[in-house]
């Protein structure tokens, strides 16, 4: 017995919404598993594929943000048919700034956030459309792959030379006992070579997969979810805060490796950072635990944070704590934060844009005081109205009636219809179109530029 279809394709192409319940059979079942397994054989192929950078370089449209998509489709490829998880995606992160995105459980934030940082699990999961494309600043590399040293000069602008020395630090001579010299390397405050520098624009849609450690860690990263599952329960705090350094950081040692990780520790207000350096992930709570994770996001100096509900299995007070954390560490790294939540307390108090997310689309966005304060589709005044208040005289609280639409059969029309209490004839035609309300705010809705009653 398969899944429970809401939709049926007619003749025509369009989706009708069937009366009563059908099932998939063991050979549509096979049917859609075939087709699908084609489909996901296509799309890994062209994850691993070996192409020239110049098929993945960009250009912004807007060189003020650090990331724009566009047109996103992230899909799972399952047996009872395709979950159009993240279906038409758009919107940008300026530089300096936070941008939120809040929607009910299962709208498509994770998925978003997954496939920006490339970490859908295949084969199932996968990008189909679209574009991801990400500001970055990366180290400059020559013919052969390897990364350009920036030397020390003088007064008079000449390169300075120094005697290279072997593996004992003695002074290494040529057949007439004289010195080889090289080019002195500048070296930064801790002693690592200090390389030169070149901003370049990716698509990260189009990047092929190995390709992403040039960015992953190093350009952007992501704080989960569950701490406790992303950290590795038989290493330590200060191995795997280690391996970050050594990873992104060229010409890093261990010993500048553990200074590195003891000093985030140190930014993200942890107490004895050497305790919890030698510590292992069971030994600290869930609020320290967190804290790692920011501080392992920290370690390779990104560009962009991504946090995936970062404060869901905290309390008040340390959400608090780990919030004014998120505002201090976006002024010291000159970056930006992708925030994903479903809490519109977090949101008001951390985004300066604020994008809604309903079953895989957007469906509003806007500065933070535009979205609070002047809430245009029914779905986001319905968020805050399901949020308590003090003012609240009703004992019981506001929700939203019905239920998402199924993923895999989605109506042509829009996804919000069914549950909406301001329903207008043009609702029941094509999905509404992004409509703009002011220069920054937007909504996809048929009550917005629509005469109709």
């Amino acid at each position: 017995m398969g899944v429970l279809k809401l939709f049926k394709k007619e003749n025509n192409g369009e989706s009708k919404k069937v009366s009563s319940a059908h099932y998939l059979t063991g050979k549509e079942v096979r049917e859609i598993a075939k087709a699908n397994m084609k489909e996901m054989r296509r799309l890994e192929k062209a994850k691993t594929r070996k192409v020239p950078e110049s098929e993945y370089l960009a250009e912004m449209k807007d060189p003020n943000n650090i990331l724009e998509v566009e047109n996103l489709h992230s899909y799972f490829f399952t047996d009872q048919g395709v979950v159009k998880a993240v279906n038409g995606v758009y919107f940008n992160i300026p530089l300096n700034s936070t941008v939120g995105v809040v929607g009910e459980s299962g709208c498509g934030k994770s998925v978003t956030s997954m496939s920006i940082m490339r970490l859908l699990q295949g084969p199932t999961g996968q990008i189909v459309e679209g574009s991801i494309r990400f500001k970055a600043i990366g180290f400059k590399r020559d013919d052969r792959g390897n990364f350009i040293p920036v030397y020390e000069k003088d007064e008079a602008g000449n390169v300075i030379m120094e005697p290279v020395l072997d593996k004992k630090g003695n002074v290494k001579l040529d057949k007439d006992g004289k010195p080889f010299m090289q080019p002195k390397q500048l070296k930064d405050e801790n002693g690592i070579g200090v390389y030169e520098k070149e901003e370049k624009v990716f698509d990260i849609a189009k990047m092929p997969i190995r390709e992403m450690y040039r960015l992953r860690g190093r350009q952007m990263s992501m704080v989960f979810q569950e701490p406790m599952t992303s950290l590795n329960p038989v290493f330590t705090i200060g191995n795997q805060l280690d391996e970050v350094t050594l990873l992104h950081v060229p010409g890093a040692t261990r010993e500048l490796a553990k200074k590195r990780s003891i000093e985030m520790l140190n930014l993200v207000g942890i107490a004895m950072p050497e305790r919890v350096y030698a510590s292992y992930p069971h030994e600290l709570s869930g609020g320290m635990r967190q804290r790692v994770m920011i501080a392992m996001a920290l370690a390779g100096e990104p560009r962009l944070i991504i946090a995936d509900e970062p404060t869901t299995a905290l309390d008040v007070t340390i959400q608090a704590q780990v919030l004014d954390l998120f505002n201090d560490l976006k002024r010291r790294i000159n970056g930006s934060i992708l925030l994903i939540t479903h809490d519109l307390g977090v949101i008001a108090e951390m985004a300066d844009y604020v994008v809604v997310m309903y079953a895989g689309r957007i469906i509003e966005q806007g500065t933070a005081s535009e979205i609070f304060h002047n809430p245009c589709h029914p779905y986001t005044q319905g968020l805050q109205k399901s949020k308590p208040t003090m003012k609240s005289s009703s004992d019981k609280l506001f929700n939203i009636p019905g239920n998402v639409p199924n993923p895999i059969n989605m109506p042509n029309n829009c996804y919000f219809k069914e549950r909406c209490s301001q329903c207008i004839g043009k609702c029941s035609g094509e999905y509404p179109g992004m409509v703009q309300i002011s220069p920054t705010h937007f909504v996809a809705c048929h009550l917005y530029g629509s005469k109709e009653n």
